[in-house]
């Protein structure tokens, strides 16, 4: 699985409930915002402990583009909305 975005942890939560799933790769652009949420909002973030997850702080469509096609079985973007 692929979490594009992410940082707050919300979502890395909830699927680290799932036994099911091998490996997690979450690609956060602001590794403020993952520091942020660990501190302060703990519970949020407990998803960042589990060993399955790999982080990647930079830009998730250069991460995307030196991933092997057909890595992912599921992608979930979870990112902010532009401005």
């Amino acid at each position: 699985v692929l979490v594009v975005g992410g940082g707050d942890g919300g979502v890395l939560r909830e699927i680290s409930r799932h036994s099911s799933v091998e490996h997690i790769d979450i690609c956060e652009i602001d590794k403020m915002v993952i520091d942020v949420s660990r501190k302060f909002f703990p519970e949020l973030a407990v998803g960042f402990d589990d060993p399955r997850v790999h982080l990647h702080v930079g830009d998730a469509i250069e991460f995307l583009r030196r991933a092997p096609e057909g890595r992912y079985d599921a992608v979930i973007v979870d990112s902010s909305d532009p401005v």
